[in-house]
């Protein structure tokens, strides 16, 4: 994968290849660069030069250079490299960055966990036991991502500060956020037991913990139409579990509800996707508060990398001019990471615990 910064003249190569052998390029070459659903074109169509810096047709190479202009009309994001030529087409993917914006996922910063999972004891010790194998920084990088996706929903919560829509958003509501992660969650249906008793308007976000409750309205006969908004200070969240209720503590505003409402509210019937909450979720400053999480998920990362070299059982390996033994046993490697989820084999504990509470069984 070929990465660029955005707005800067870039030139680099890319081996055209089938079946993992070269293909000999000739005649007219060309290229564009798409988004990765490959519906936009971004660069359009160019002629790349036989003679380019770097570029050895014969062996499959080709140079592609971009200019300043046409990099600058890239977003810091991945986008799909397409070259067209006598062998047909062949894609690649193009990474493009800012220097503000460093490629990142939820957790971590690319450069800096590349670099910190090359250190890891376990990692050097496959380094070391497969030396003809190369572990390049994408490969790396494509690991940490899918560790990272796999603890989220081993552990059911977003990882970063996430706001939620109960209708997909507008562009403008998305470009409102700023980058900030977002994800659209359905509204609830609305049951006419959920004022009987005690119970308060009682019902479960489905992400947690809640950071903050931005709106929560009655939508009916329509999604986008018959709006009755609750107000804010009526509304009592026990953030940890995403429990919200319902608590009337300002004058009644129900004079401005719409009549629709009004009868749906008096039915006693359900009414599905009634309830619109818009809201944010998610954890907040990991490393402060969770400092475990990006440990497991960078020590799960190296599993996932080291499992796919498939490892002898044992081995020597010489690191600081020391000769030590190893034994790498990948069930005990992923059993200590279990743990740190889960807790200990019959403990109630862990990160789940922490976030979730304890479970509990009732037979």
């Amino acid at each position: 994968m070929a990465s660029i910064i955005a707005g800067t003249d870039s030139t680099f190569t890319v081996s055209v290849q089938t079946d993992g052998r070269p293909v000999p390029l000739s005649g007219s070459v060309t290229a564009r660069v798409m988004t990765m659903d490959a519906r936009t074109t971004v660069v359009p169509q160019f002629n790349l030069d036989e003679n380019g810096e770097g570029a050895d047709w014969p062996d499959g190479v080709a140079a592609v250079t971009l200019t300043g202009a046409q990099t600058a009309a890239l977003e810091p994001r991945e986008h799909m490299l397409v070259l067209q030529g006598g062998f047909g087409i062949k894609r690649f993917s193009l990474r493009v960055e800012t220097l503000t914006v460093p490629t990142r996922n939820s957790l971590f910063v690319r450069d800096l966990v590349v670099d910190e999972i090359r250190r890891d004891r376990i990692m050097a010790a496959a380094t070391s036991l497969l030396a003809g194998i190369e572990v390049s920084d994408d490969y790396i990088w494509d690991k940490v991502r899918a560790a990272e996706s796999e603890v989220a929903h081993t552990l059911r919560v977003p990882l970063v500060p996430t706001k939620f829509f109960p209708i997909k958003p507008t562009q403008a509501q998305i470009d409102a956020l700023e980058g900030m992660a977002w994800a659209v969650d359905p509204a609830y249906d609305y049951h006419p037991d959920m004022f009987h008793f005690e119970k308060w308007g009682y019902f479960i976000a489905r992400q947690r913990p809640i950071i903050s409750v931005e709106s929560l309205r009655f939508a009916y006969p329509s999604q986008e139409s018959g709006f009755f908004d609750i107000p804010l200070d009526w509304i009592r969240i026990d953030a940890k579990y995403g429990h919200v209720r319902l608590v009337p503590s300002s004058p009644a505003v129900f004079a401005t509800m719409d009549a629709f409402i009004m009868t749906a509210l008096a039915s006693s019937r359900s009414i599905p996707f009634m309830i619109q909450l818009s809201y944010t979720a998610g954890l907040e400053d990991v490393d402060q508060n969770y400092p475990e999480l990006p440990d497991i998920v960078k020590r799960l990362a190296v599993l996932k990398i080291v499992s796919d070299t498939f490892l002898p059982q044992s081995g020597s390996i010489s690191a600081d001019g020391l000769s030590q033994s190893i034994s790498v046993d990948m069930d005990k490697y992923q059993e200590a990471i279990d743990a740190a989820l889960n807790g200990p084999p019959g403990a109630n504990g862990g990160l789940v615990a922490k976030l979730h509470g304890i479970r509990t069984l009732v037979i």
